[in-house]
């Protein structure tokens, strides 16, 4: 073979080669660097250039990638997952860099209820991540692209749509699951525990309320939390892994109820973290009740690790109780931020706020326990649970309308505990009517006190109203006759 045969072969294996890779090469191309960035400029990477069917270049983490340009007119494609193609019909020879500017597509909708009222707070999630609903229940989810999206707020019925892409907004109703519970204490959770799923599984019931840290300042489980071993507050009475796992498979929507900053253990073995009596010297104590300062972050971070650690454990649902300042405060109480009323409320409000933060991104709900006439107050009652600040963050608010609780006088009633279907029914409209978003109400209603007709007439007006429920009784001795029996 000649050397000149030989030459020739060589050059045209080379030109095959370089097709074949997505390069273009010829007499006099130049290098120019491609900078692909979305609306907002920032760099797109992973972005791929096409010339036809021929892939020329993909950018870096950057958004910037060097292709060969060989001169005269020429058609480049960009794309990128989450993004439409952009075609760009480049008339002559470019300078030594180009931008592409590429806008995301965008999936937009909106989240109602059953009734299209719009529901905030609502995730919503796909291939291209998560966006929250805002006020008006209103979503826009960048770079999506079609297929499943799933829709899920805590406490509330999940739902999953196909999106195909296209560019009208979606609109997806999601309902609150009615939850109805009776409370268990740490004796009962230890002596009945089985007693109590059985319930669950043959009456109207479809949640238990557990106590996981109870008046007394005892953690009812063997936590993990520091503090609580520290200050010798742990007397486990059950397995919280085996209860999880029990719950589970009986499909129980399990609630781990805290109570929060009233502990006489912390409070006696830590003063530093209670209210502080200026008179005795000593953690401040009224009726028996001591009470962890509310606005000491340590005090918070407390109630917090322990919720944390519970909603990680598979616990559905948080429940803070005595989430308050003490009520019939004497004036030597102190307070480490204050007492004043807005102190009070931005205290209990961002409490909980905080709260949201931590146990949304492990999948729990975040409830709170209420006085029953705050239902009604247009103040904080002096303990810092203001009806619409403490409903503006939180996902299940639960009033303990307790009819022996009302003094005389309230909603017209003498004796307020011989009405109470009407008090409940009273109380929860009063509620209801102030909420400024939807979330979920799930009163407390007295299982103390009453027979089994009067127990059921209270459960009647939450059931009237559409709401879930839940008994208590601090010794955990249900009213069962006062349940329907699983059709």
């Amino acid at each position: 073979m000649s050397r000149r045969l030989l030459f020739r072969l060589l050059v045209a294996l080379s030109l095959v080669w370089a097709t074949w890779a997505g390069w273009s090469f010829a007499s006099g191309a130049t290098p120019v660097t491609v900078s692909v960035v979305d609306d907002v400029g920032a760099p797109v990477a992973g972005a791929e250039l096409w010339h036809g069917d021929t892939l020329v270049g993909t950018t870096s983490d950057t958004g910037e990638a060097t292709i060969d340009w060989t001169g005269g007119a020429r058609a480049l494609a960009v794309t990128a997952p989450g993004y439409p193609m952009l075609q760009i019909a480049v008339l002559g020879q470019p300078e030594d860099s180009m931008e592409a500017v590429l806008r995301p597509q965008l999936l937009r909708g909106r989240i109602v209820d059953p009734d299209g009222r719009a529901v905030e707070g609502a995730y919503v999630t796909s291939s291209a991540g998560t966006s929250v609903t805002n006020l008006n229940g209103q979503f826009t989810l960048r770079k999506a692209e079609p297929g499943p999206v799933q829709v899920w707020r805590p406490a509330w019925e999940g739902a999953v749509f196909e999106w195909d892409g296209s560019p009208g907004e979606e609109a997806v109703a999601i309902a609150p699951e009615t939850m109805k519970a009776v409370h268990i204490n740490g004796d009962a959770a230890e002596e009945r525990w089985s007693e109590f799923v059985a319930l669950a599984q043959t009456t109207e019931l479809n949640s238990l309320m557990l106590d996981l840290k109870d008046e007394t300042g005892a953690v009812l489980y063997d936590t993990s939390v520091a503090l609580a071993q520290q200050i010798g507050a742990v007397d486990p009475k059950y397995d919280l892994q085996q209860v999880v796992i029990d719950a589970e498979r009986a499909g129980i929507y399990l609630i781990g109820r805290i109570v929060s900053f009233q502990d006489p253990i912390a409070a006696i073995r830590v003063p530093d973290l209670a209210v502080w009596d200026s008179v005795a010297g000593a953690a401040y104590s009224y009726n028996g009740q001591y009470f962890l300062d509310p606005t000491d972050p340590m005090a918070q971070a407390y109630a917090l690790d322990l919720a944390v650690e519970a909603c990680a454990a598979g616990v559905h649902e948080i429940q803070f109780d005595y989430v308050r300042f003490p009520d019939n405060r004497r004036d030597g109480a102190v307070f480490d931020g204050g007492v004043s009323e807005d102190v009070r409320i931005a205290t209990i409000r961002d409490f909980l706020a905080t709260a949201v933060a931590e146990l949304h991104p492990l999948g729990c709900a975040v409830a709170a326990d209420i006085f029953g006439f705050i239902t009604k107050a247009v103040d904080d009652g002096g303990i810092g649970q203001q009806w619409e600040e403490v409903t503006s963050v939180i996902d299940v608010a639960s009033p303990m309308l307790y009819p022996s609780h009302y003094a005389s006088g309230w909603y017209g009633f003498q004796n307020p505990v011989d009405y109470p279907a009407a008090l409940v029914g009273y109380a929860l409209d009063d509620g209801l009517g102030r909420l400024a978003r939807q979330i979920v109400v799930r009163p407390w209603l007295q299982d103390f006190g009453y027979d089994a007709g009067q127990v059921r007439a209270q459960i009647e007006e939450a059931n009237s109203r559409g709401l879930g429920w839940m008994l208590w009784n601090a010794q955990s001795n249900v009213t069962v006759d006062a349940l329907l029996l699983e059709e």
